[in-house]
């Protein structure tokens, strides 16, 4: 049976079935020895019987070593006839091997010295390239007067017992191998006094051979789960049991336990197996703990605080305050600089909330990026207090990329018999109020936010859109765009690159020739753009322009490989307008060139780059 195909528990059985085996066919011959012996005794004629019957091999021969008689069990054994071996002498006849001389001429001193003979095992060849293992009894053969005149060599066939140890020896190896390959931590021990242990137990309690040496096995479990332990091993039905253990260290570890008596190396011994479960029962914790906290805030969940108000407060925790706070230009900020940094934001507004409640005050994430505080037992004052503090560290807090902006709304449950849906609903339609009365200035505020990130970290400057807006003005009102159109352009040459803010600022910057990857990040910015104004109410109307800025007239551009008049009209005037005052006033990458030279690059790339009309329309105002 192959090693990887039989279990620990078919080898087990195996080990239990083959000792008994063994045990059997000890009993056995043991009992037709003595059976014989018995015999010889009581009379010669019952001897001779069993002397030709017997499948013990028995032989007798005189003083000088002439064979006088055998049964057919000595003639199997040594594969030969009866005529073969009688009158013949034993030297001669019996295929006695080399290295079982020494023993024979032992044991014939020994019994002519009155001496008692040891059995030993000697071993035949057969013509078949079998091998028969027997063990040897001698004994004297004495007449009346008790002189000895020969010798009585009986050979129990023990080929079957051999083939049983081999054959157990193997299976117990395979069985030492499964231990000392198991993930699982194994222990084989009588009544607690260790026997073996696997390299993964000692590795699971992190002890070393010199440590196990002084140790009972109950050493390693701790002591109020000795007792579980100890039952689980006595019981008629062992299952699996769940204890905890004690390290060299002193630490515990969780274990999920299980064992059985075997038969180890010849007697009867008890393995446990150990499987560690201390990352499972980490796990449990933490689900336990998500089950009413949010994980990336650590603050309580919508869940629990639907459980509280429902179940703890009461009329004498009246009046019961709710606030629901709405953190404004979230979507902003993950579409702009990644859900990463939205993250931070989420978790540093946690901080600040949890900072300005009462010690009496829980709160919770209630949805992606509303927060909802519960304030028992509050007064106007107090809850004021609390949502002051709030808005006042949000606009104090300078070192956000976006302003910490807020939206709050306010109920009050003064009656046991009110809803709380019906409050926390009132509480959220006064917060959507207020988002409303404050949109404005909170749009505004996160432009303004953003065009300062991207006039600090590259060479997009105010004056540079102060220049794109007369020059897109001009070429605007030169082909006749109406006045909505002409008003987008204005957003439109301040805006257009605000996709930058996500590019990091080495490469915005940076003198020499950029590299692959760091192109494809820049070519990024016109759809970072492009979802920061569709996230922003004010500047929704020029997203597909911001998106577009890129495009090629020929249809070479990115990102979306536009050509023609597929490309928006305000995308095409700020494309052209935007390379000649790059081209004009220079950048660190390149030094300036005057005007004639840059309206004759502007016509060289009419038709690929920029569209001929508009071009040849710029190029005359310009």
């Amino acid at each position: 049976m192959d090693i990887e195909k039989i279990t620990k528990t078919q080898l087990i059985e195996k080990l239990i079935d083959q000792h008994q085996k063994i045990q059997q066919l000890e009993e056995k011959s043991e009992k037709e020895i003595e059976h014989l012996k018995k015999a010889c005794i009581e009379n010669k004629g019952r001897f001779e019987s069993i002397l030709s019957t017997s499948s013990i091999g028995i032989l007798t021969m005189s003083r000088n070593g002439v064979i006088t008689e055998c049964n057919d069990g000595i003639l199997n054994f040594a594969e030969c006839k009866r005529e073969d071996l009688v009158g013949k002498y034993f030297t001669k006849r019996i295929s006695v091997s080399t290295g079982d001389i020494p023993h024979y001429i032992q044991v014939f001193t020994d019994v002519l010295a009155g001496e008692e003979a040891h059995p030993f095992e000697v071993s035949q060849r057969h013509k078949d390239g079998s091998v028969l293992y027997g063990e040897v009894y001698f004994g004297p053969v004495k007449d009346g007067d008790g002189n000895i005149t020969g010798f009585k060599i009986i050979i129990k066939d023990i080929t079957e017992k051999k083939m049983l140890q081999e054959s157990l020896k193997e299976a117990e190896d395979k069985f030492l191998l499964f231990i000392e390959s198991s993930m699982d931590a194994v222990v084989l021990h009588l009544n607690g006094k260790i026997l073996k242990v696997n390299k993964s137990f000692m590795e699971l309690f992190n002890c070393t051979p010199d440590y196990l040496e002084s140790k009972n096995l109950m050493d390693f479990i701790s002591p109020d789960y000795r007792t579980s332990f100890t039952g689980n091993m006595e019981s008629d039905y062992p299952g699996v049991c769940e204890i905890c253990g004690l390290k060299s260290s002193g630490s515990r570890v969780y274990m999920e336990s299980v064992g059985r008596w075997i038969v180890f190396r010849g007697r009867k011994a008890r393995m446990e197996i150990f499987h560690d479960i201390s990352e499972l029962k980490k796990s449990e914790k933490r689900i336990r703990y998500l089950k009413f906290h949010d994980s990336l805030t650590e603050l309580y969940n919508r869940t629990y605080m639907e459980k509280v108000l429902e179940n703890v407060y009461r009329a004498r925790h009246m009046p019961l305050n709710f606030i629901i706070c709405d953190l404004n230009g979230l979507k902003v900020v993950n579409d702009t600089f990644g859900y990463v940094e939205g993250d931070l934001l989420l978790k540093r507004f946690a901080r600040i909330l949890r900072y300005c409640i009462r010690k009496e005050d829980i709160v919770a994430r209630w949805g992606g990026d509303e927060f909802f505080i519960l304030l028992p037992r509050s007064s106007t004052e107090e809850v004021d207090q609390v949502a002051n503090k709030i808005r006042n560290i949000c606009i104090n807090t300078k070192d956000q990329k976006i302003p910490l902006n807020i939206s709050m709304g306010i109920a009050t449950r003064n009656n046991p018999e009110q809803d709380f849906r019906e409050l926390i609903g009132e509480a959220e339609n006064n917060m959507y109020t207020n988002k409303l009365l404050e949109r404005k200035s909170t749009y505004s505020s996160i432009i303004a936010s953003l065009e300062r990130i991207l006039w600090e970290k590259s060479q997009e400057t105010k004056e540079h859109a102060e220049r794109l807006k007369v020059l897109i003005l001009k070429l605007g009102k030169a082909i006749s765009l109406p006045q909505n159109k002409l008003d987008e352009l204005v957003l439109l040459s301040t805006l257009h690159d605000i996709g930058k803010v996500a590019v990091p600022e080495k490469i915005l910057m940076k003198k020499g020739k950029l590299t692959r990857e760091e192109w494809k990040i820049i070519k990024r910015h016109p759809e970072i753009g492009y979802n920061i104004a569709k996230s922003t109410p004010q500047i929704a109307m020029i997203a597909e322009d911001i998106l577009s800025h890129h495009e090629w007239w020929d249809g070479s551009g990115y990102p979306q490989g536009l050509r023609g008049v597929d490309i928006p009209i305000n995308s095409l005037i700020t494309s052209i307008v935007d390379a000649y005052d790059v081209m004009t006033v220079g950048r660190t990458y390149r030094e300036p060139i005057n005007k004639k030279d840059a309206s004759d690059e502007l016509r060289r790339c009419a038709g690929t780059q920029f569209s001929p009309l508009l071009v040849d329309k710029f190029v005359r105002i310009a």
